[in-house]
């Protein structure tokens, strides 16, 4: 039988006790970090009641294409196992595990609930790891790809700031980082068995627990075989999907400025989209809030949009790609974790 073909096995009453106090802790989170900006997300929808209407529901159409894009790069990525998750599933989970990671868990709480969501549907082990951090990775490249090419737009026009030409390297050192780190681990094969068993020795030790080096070994192998089920089936599907999910995004953020009247070309619409977002992704703070509003406003007024149009915009625009699925994935936990026990 084949890493793909394993069956799911029942979990035991500890990991099912697990999962309740996920969703407790996951409510909690939500009560702590969310009703204080409920005050802001009503002040959002009161704007976008002012705005266009056709233009407004062509807006938040782009944002569920966008996260069905999503989907599309996690089915893609996973796509070698016997049982593959359709599109519109991947989408839940992306929403549902983004959730969870802006709520204080980070991309480890967004790959964790990925991965273990993907486990619960049938998804080999090895797979639902890469579908935890492939999506993450590709998703900051294309980031870091149209941040370089609107700081290049702010440079022609002569629009930027030494402040963010270093956050935007920044950014990109970061990201360019994790990237060798996952290719070197990948394609220094003999090097990551020990690198594997040194980290499962560590944790055994934090948690006090004899390690488990069969269980090391047997994880580590899983892997290797889905990244090469990955490269054998290419990496046209994942970049499509997050190409997908970075445009769908954008022009969400486009039918915004038609709604107000003010439409932007795409050199401007570009540069003032990636380097906020990227910026964003770099901060602690839930979601990068402030730091994306106020980077994107600023960005925009120095390009010549009137300043009124550009923060009722993007204003909306994070009611939009931030707020709204943050709050339909945080309901969407339930959903998911009512699913694995049915799978079970």
């Amino acid at each position: 039988m084949t890493a793909n073909s394993e069956p799911v096995l029942p979990l035991p009453p500890k990991t099912k006790l697990r999962r309740y106090l996920l969703l407790l802790i996951v409510l909690g989170l939500s009560l702590y970090w969310l009703l204080p900006q409920f005050v802001h997300i009503q002040h959002a929808l009161a704007v976008a009641s002012t705005l266009r209407i056709p233009y407004v529901a062509l807006s938040l159409s782009m944002q569920v294409f966008s996260y069905l894009g999503s989907g599309y790069l996690l089915r893609a990525v996973v796509r070698q196992v016997a049982k593959p998750v359709s599109v519109v599933e991947g989408a839940l989970v992306t929403v549902g595990a983004n959730s969870v990671g802006t709520l204080g868990g980070g991309v480890l709480g967004t790959a964790g609930m990925t991965y273990l969501w993907l486990r619960q549907r049938g998804v080999s082990p090895g797979a639902a790891g890469l579908g935890g951090w492939i999506p993450i990775f590709l998703n900051d490249a294309t980031l870091a790809i149209i941040s370089l090419l609107g700081l290049l737009t702010l440079i022609l026009l002569q629009k930027f700031s030494s402040i963010l030409v270093v956050g935007l390297s920044l950014a990109v050192l970061i990201l360019a980082g994790g990237l060798a780190a996952l290719l070197w681990s990948l394609t220094h094969r003999e090097k990551l068995m020990p690198l594997a068993l040194a980290i499962a020795n560590f944790a055994a030790r934090f948690r006090r627990k004899a390690i488990d080096r069969q269980a090391a070994e047997v994880a580590t192998g899983r892997l290797l075989e889905a990244w090469d089920n990955l490269l054998q089936g290419g990496w046209r599907g994942p970049a499509t999907g997050a190409a997908l999910n970075t445009g769908f995004d954008m022009l969400t953020l486009a039918f915004l400025f038609l709604s107000a009247g003010h439409g932007v070309n795409l050199l401007v619409l570009v540069a003032g989209y990636g380097v906020p977002q990227l910026l964003g992704k770099l901060t602690i703070i839930l979601g990068g809030v402030g730091v994306v509003e106020t980077t994107m406003v600023g960005l925009y007024a120095a390009l010549g949009v009137p300043a009124a149009i550009t923060v009722v915009v993007v204003l909306v625009y994070r009611l939009f790609s931030f707020w709204m699925p943050t709050l339909v994935g945080i309901a969407l936990v339930p959903y998911l974790e009512h699913q694995k026990n049915s799978v079970d």
